[in-house]
């Protein structure tokens, strides 16, 4: 179901996108993990049920106009606390996707987490901001671990909100990883690049014989520039977009100006699909299967 964006009379913000089990309330939470996916402008979250990997309950908020971070914040909590079952704290599992620009990857054999802070500055060429807070994951699949910031608002909110379970952390490159390495990676499939597109964003990750080659989020302004970077990065990595299938995800249709684009230079170009190893409700058919993939997969990770 489509909502637009709508603001109610009580000035609450409805869902964009709404996928629910109408029987679901907090009574059910207790055998359910919940799934956020949070960066500066949307608000995104999803309710698995840990016995049968069901999606019971997915919702979608997107913000039209510039917030502040204090206005982003307060809305989002607003969102949290008058919602039917999210403000309970009985739930199995939390964990939270944060989309942020801050993010690098350090080899296991090399991470030590006293210079997590360094490393993360050394990527970003920057030095870290008062309110960031810096944390890392470990990612078996890679051997690798994923040091990111975030606002410390946003974790300190969480935190506080959630007071008697633990809320894990994870950058959003994190499940897109995972979900590429698991769902894409086939054998046979020598490489594969999948594009998690957002509206002055994209993460391009490449996967080679099942391993991870490449793994960067890049800002850009027009299908031009995008497919230029792309086609920029693929020369760099020493590979013909000819011989590469590029699976696509998150904000893009295939009438969109960016895939019009990039259809001009990759002829493998395909729309993923929601990852496997999930079960999912009837609804889920009303919506492209490529939107949700970094959220869904925030469970799997």
């Amino acid at each position: 179901m489509d909502l637009s964006g709508t603001v109610t009379t009580t000035g609450l913000l409805l869902p964009t996108v709404i996928i629910a089990q109408e029987n679901f309330d907090a009574n059910d939470c207790g055998e359910c993990t919940l799934c956020f996916e949070i960066d500066e402008s949307r608000f995104r979250f999803c309710v698995i049920k840990e016995t049968s990997s069901q999606c019971l309950w997915l919702e979608d908020y997107a913000f039209d106009t510039f917030l502040n971070e204090e206005d982003f914040l307060t809305t989002v909590k607003n969102l949290v606390s008058n919602h039917r079952f999210l403000a309970t704290d009985q739930w199995k599992n939390i964990r939270v996707a944060v989309n942020t620009h801050s993010f690098t990857l350090i080899p296991g054999t090399l991470f030590r987490k006293e210079y997590a802070s360094d490393y993360l500055q050394f990527a970003t060429g920057r030095s870290l901001f008062p309110n960031e807070r810096v944390l890392y994951k470990f990612m078996p699949g890679i051997d690798a671990f994923s040091i990111f910031s975030l606002p410390a608002h946003w974790s300190d909110w969480l935190q506080n909100q959630y007071p008697f379970q633990q809320v894990d952390f994870f950058h959003l490159t994190s499940p897109l990883i995972t979900g590429t390495l698991t769902n894409q990676a086939q054998p046979g499939e020598s490489q594969v690049v999948t594009l998690h597109l957002e509206a002055d964003y994209f993460t391009m990750i490449l996967v080679e014989n099942q391993s991870l080659k490449f793994c960067n989020r890049f800002p850009y302004q027009s299908p031009a520039e995008l497919t230029y970077l792309i086609l920029f990065c693929l020369n760099q990595l020493h590979v013909v977009p000819e011989t590469i299938q590029m699976i696509l995800y998150g904000e893009i249709t295939p009438y969109a100006d960016l895939y019009i684009e990039l259809a001009r230079f990759i002829p493998e170009l395909h729309f993923g699909k929601n990852p496997e190893g999930l079960n999912y409700l009837a609804d889920f058919e009303d919506i492209p299967e490529h939107r949700y993939f970094g959220l869904l997969n925030t469970f799997l990770f």
